[in-house]
């Protein structure tokens, strides 16, 4: 209560709602309404002199009570959680744990992006493929609108839309982009990339009839820069020649000589499985024939689909339509010609736990794996395990850059102990004693296969890309062309000065030099490798031993 010195002219009455005057304060009254009225003299029994609860006097005023001015109530909040203490905690906790797995895919998986090795070129395929995929799927989607049915029902089915509009001049711009692309081939400029290939066989077809004699005239003139070789042997000027690399003085004193690769790989291919392609053509049709690569990480399978999708053509699979109800594309290959990026069951996984039970991500879907034909590719075992040191994909084993493939542990002195390895595929995760038994088991696995398929050597990929690229287009019936073209879309090595240079001339430097074989490789590993290597593969693909160290 007030006190009464505020109230000189007026009381304050409360209606109780039993009607009864409160006295001495000592009875609980709920109040239900409050106004002031004017003073009463005050009374010989009212305690309180200047406050009366007077209920008639609340009766007969029916004035509404008035309202206290306006003022904004503060309102008081209890501490932030922001400002406790354990939630700090787990909040870093929290902040930590992703930190690590950021930093762990990143080491899992970033040698991709940054590759910086001799087979760098052939890694940013990974990035190119992804891309070619993006753009496939927007021109699919607009070749597919495109090509919607008018309903008949429609009135206005004569007229374009504003929509439709749109998508018939996005469909011009993807036929003037491949015109691009034409016309950058023609010209070699390493300085202006040609654009993806995401138009269908009928632009290309189109494109090459617009192609102008001073554009055929260019690409003679070019094979004639070639003339001058300075000393380089004929095989590698026609691999370069075939890849649009011209030969400058300082390139040919880098390049390695034919008798080096001889030595190191033989001076023909090597592939076995070609007895077995009359049985693939005999068991399946030919508008459900496929070729695709299959191999270990770093075995140049993306280079194969490179080559082969350019140079390979299955004139049954033109018109064979898609088989994955999710892609809004109208065919089952992006070029309508049976190549394919991979083996549909994953191309890195070991054929007995995959093939038949496992659907890749990527190229797989809708795929019936046993009409599907692999080519595999296999590397010579000490350039392998090099190569898996600069990109180890899901391959994961205790090395440091210093001390790598690391096959017996360097930390470990006073006896021989391997480094094992996990790899992890995509049905399971394997455990090896080694790289090297890594290397081993995976290819043993693929030799003890009967189904269809064929088997390559990567080197031969590289050296002999014409004669292994045609075998492979004839096993499955094929149509080869007759102008190769060694494609490999990858991005330029670091010496910029060779004009037209490429991952190509990187890989040459790298796999023909006998030098390199070794980079990396203790005494320790070395003889560890002598004696642990499966010798029927090595013979079988002619990889020769390096001599053991002195000690």
């Amino acid at each position: 209560f007030v006190p009464p010195s505020r109230y000189t002219a007026h009381t304050v009455v409360v209606k109780t709602e039993d009607s009864k005057t409160m006295q001495n304060g000592h009875h609980t009254l709920r109040v239900s309404n409050l106004h002031r009225v004017a003073a009463q003299p005050p009374s010989d029994n009212d305690s309180l002199s200047t406050v009366s609860y007077d209920d008639s006097n609340a009766r007969r005023n029916k004035r509404p009570p008035r309202r206290s001015s306006a003022q904004p109530t503060r309102r008081t909040f209890g501490t932030s959680i922001l400002m406790n203490g354990m939630f700090q905690k787990l909040l870093l906790l929290l902040i930590a744990v992703v930190l690590f797995d950021i930093v762990f895919f990143w080491d899992a998986f970033g040698d991709e992006i940054d590759s910086q090795g001799p087979e760098a070129g052939i890694h940013k395929l990974h990035d190119k493929n992804r891309i070619d995929s993006a753009l496939q799927s927007i021109s699919s989607k607009l070749h597919a609108i495109n090509e919607a049915k008018v309903n008949p029902y429609n009135n206005d089915a004569g007229l374009l839309s504003d929509k439709d509009k749109i998508l018939e001049l996005e469909h011009e711009v993807e036929i003037w982009k491949g015109r691009y692309e034409m016309a950058v081939s023609s010209l070699h400029d390493p300085d202006i990339l040609p654009l993806q290939n995401s138009i269908n066989d009928e632009d290309a077809q189109v494109m090459e009839n617009e192609l102008s004699v001073a554009d055929l005239q260019e690409e003679k003139k070019h094979r004639a820069r070639n003339v001058e070789r300075y000393g380089v042997d004929d095989h590698i000027v026609k691999i370069l020649t075939a890849a649009n690399v011209e030969i400058d003085e300082e390139l040919a004193e880098q390049l390695p000589t034919w008798d080096d690769i001889v030595s190191m790989y033989g001076d023909k291919p090597i592939i076995h499985g070609l007895d077995t392609c009359q049985t693939y053509r005999d068991t399946v049709k030919p508008e459900a024939r496929m070729l695709g690569p299959a191999g270990m990480f770093n075995t140049g399978t993306n280079l194969l689909f490179e080559l082969m999708k350019v140079n390979c053509n299955i004139k049954e699979a033109r018109n064979v339509p898609s088989v994955d109800p999710l892609l809004p594309i109208k065919y089952r290959e992006p070029r309508r010609n049976g190549m394919r990026w991979q083996a549909p069951w994953g191309k890195h996984n070991p054929p007995t736990t995959h093939r038949g039970r496992n659907v890749a991500k990527a190229w797989g879907k809708g795929i019936t794996q046993t009409d599907f034909f692999p080519v595999v590719l296999i590397k010579d075992p000490y350039s392998w395990m090099g190569s898996q040191c600069r990109h180890k994909y899901t391959a994961f084993w205790g090395h440091d850059e210093n001390h790598c493939p690391n096959l017996i542990r360097w930390r470990v002195r006073d006896k021989d102990e391997t480094a094992f390895v996990r790899v992890k595929y995509a049905l399971e995760w394997a455990q090896y004693e080694s790289l090297l038994d890594m290397w081993n088991k995976w290819y043993e696995e693929w030799d003890e296969q009967t189904f269809p398929h064929l088997t390559t050597r990567f080197e031969d990929l590289l050296f002999h890309g014409e004669e292994v690229t045609r075998a492979a287009c004839d096993c499955v019936g094929g149509e080869f062309t007759d102008n190769f073209k060694y494609v490999e879309g990858s991005a330029k090595p670091q010496l910029t000065v060779h004009k037209g240079s490429n991952g190509l001339v990187k890989a040459m430097l790298q796999y023909g030099d006998p030098s390199k074989r070794l980079t990396g490789f203790s005494d320790r590993d070395r003889t560890y490798a002598s004696k642990n290597m499966d010798m029927e593969l090595m013979n079988k693909y002619a990889y020769v031993p390096p001599i053991l160290p002195a000690s």
